[in-house]
């Protein structure tokens, strides 16, 4: 292998500057990709138990309140905190797919 096939890419264009800025950029996303990824797969089943049981005993809290609780009761505060439990969970999987992808 001589030193002009290192000087150029695979399309037999030479590399430049911006090139160099490119495949420098992809390997530090991939250094902050992967751990953060890991973690975030690790934590998963952790995260989405609690966001689940927080949103589910919201609104059945928020249910049962509204039936037999006092009349001045934050019905729909309560409902929308569960349903942004969930909204977070969407989230978190939606950040999960985004760093898994390729």
């Amino acid at each position: 292998m001589s030193i002009a096939n290192l000087s150029t890419s695979r399309d037999n264009r030479p590399l430049t500057a911006s090139d160099l800025a490119r495949d420098i950029l992809w390997l530090l996303w991939q250094c902050v990709r992967v751990p953060a990824l890991l973690l975030l797969v690790i934590l998963e089943p952790v995260v989405s138990f609690v966001l689940s049981a927080l949103a589910l005993l919201g609104v059945l809290t928020a249910f049962f309140w509204k039936l037999v609780g006092p009349p001045h009761f934050p019905f729909f505060l309560v409902i929308g905190i569960s349903l942004g439990f969930e909204l977070a969970l969407v989230l978190y999987y939606a950040l999960l797919r985004l760093l898994g992808a390729k």
